[in-house]
């Protein structure tokens, strides 16, 4: 009889959890210029939308969004799906949509409003001519109070509330009414977007050995890839995550998963995995981020040949055991290059847990590693 360690158990528990998807089964493809969801999917006749796709979709079946590096206003939502394989082909899923020129009432001054349903959790994202404009605001309890319209200047925007819920009615199922407000823009409203979805590929409940790949998700009001419930053996790869209201890639509750070559800006933080999730990056960015460009808070993480580019005043690095996880907390650095700014240098914090760090570079960069185990070899900080 062969005696198996309970170390070896779980590391074959580790390798097994981030294996892909076989992709062995059906194809499945999916084209809104052509498609339409009473379609069969198939390359001729393709759905219109990525859910329906993975709704479809059975452990093994590999679905294909077209064309090729085309414009996705949609999500994702996957649940309880195993073994399956979304190959974006260069798609970007985008969180808002544009704005009729029609319907606005101009106030003088180049102010005008337009009367809307209140989005999400109170998050406001607006678009001018592709430069996404949040108004300084951020999804913590203490984020800015938008300026009063009067007071906005030229290329900025503010959203009010409006306590009566006359006007757009929901379906009949939910009589309730929309909650309605005012959008105020001060200029140009041609090629005006706003944003509407929370998440642009989201995950809930249990869900194992799915592969993503060569898709990017921008302008959601909450994360561009959020991970939720006990999805395992997750891989991204070729990602992007830019210009959300929260993050551009975040890991929640017990999810595992792992990122190859991944970019994140434009974010309130460019990833953040919290609770007790397992995450891994390799050749991965993170940069021009408001609050923190690395914030993990989870169980387990590594970083393997990646770079933080902290260009605005945003924590580069945050890490450490939430709660009573200070014994399991552990991060790994290999061949992470961290570059502050030039004129000031970029915090990189570590609360508690393990830290090790292996062939890192940091460039003008506060480190604090209080209350956290060290491991350090060969970390160089070079002079400016």
């Amino acid at each position: 009889m062969v005696r198996t360690t309970s170390s070896f158990i779980l590391f074959l528990t580790v390798v097994v959890s981030f294996l892909p998807a076989v992709g062995d089964g059906a194809e499945w493809f999916v084209n809104p210029r052509q498609g339409s969801d009473e379609n069969a999917g198939s390359h001729e006749a393709p759905f219109a939308t990525a859910q329906k796709a993975v709704n479809a979709a059975a452990p093994g079946d590999v679905i294909q969004l077209l064309p090729k590096g085309a414009l996705y206003r949609q999500s994702i939502l996957l649940r309880g799906k195993s073994d399956l394989i979304i190959e974006g082909n260069g798609v970007t899923l985008d969180g808002s949509d544009p704005l009729s020129k029609e319907g606005w009432e101009d106030l003088g001054g180049g102010l005008k409003r337009l009367r809307l349903p209140q989005t999400m959790w109170n998050r406001h994202l607006l678009s001018f001519a592709g430069r996404v404009e949040r108004m300084g605001r951020t999804q913590s309890s203490n984020s800015a109070s938008f300026p009063e319209p009067r007071a906005l200047k030229e290329g900025q925007f503010c959203f009010v509330n409006d306590p009566d819920p006359e006007g757009l009615e929901e379906p009949e199922q939910k009589p309730r009414r929309k909650k309605l407000g005012w959008l105020y823009v001060r200029g140009d409203i041609n090629d005006l977007e706003w944003s509407v979805r929370p998440n642009g590929i989201a995950t809930g409940g249990e869900n194992s050995n799915i592969v993503v790949r060569n898709l990017n998700a921008r302008r959601f009001l909450n994360d561009g890839f959020n991970i939720h419930g006990h999805s395992t053996g997750l891989r991204f790869e070729n990602i992007k995550g830019y210009d959300c209201f929260d993050e551009g890639f975040s890991a929640h509750d017990t999810c595992a998963a792992e990122i190859r070559k991944g970019e994140f800006w434009g974010n309130e933080n460019a990833i953040a995995d919290v609770n007790d999730c397992v995450t891994h990056y390799w050749n991965c960015e993170f940069r021009d981020s408001v609050s923190t460009d690395v914030l993990l808070i989870g169980r387990t993480h590594s970083l393997t040949d990646c770079r933080i580019v902290n260009t605005t005043p945003a924590t580069a690095l945050g890490a450490g055991p939430r709660g009573d996880n200070a014994e399991v907390f552990e991060l790994s650095l290999t061949r992470v290059i961290v570059h502050g700014k030039r004129s000031e240098k970029a915090r990189f914090r570590v609360s508690g847990g393990v830290l090790k760090m292996t062939d890192c570079e940091l460039r003008n960069v506060d480190f604090n590693p209080t209350g956290a185990t060290l491991l350090q070899t060969r970390v160089r900080s070079p002079r400016q």
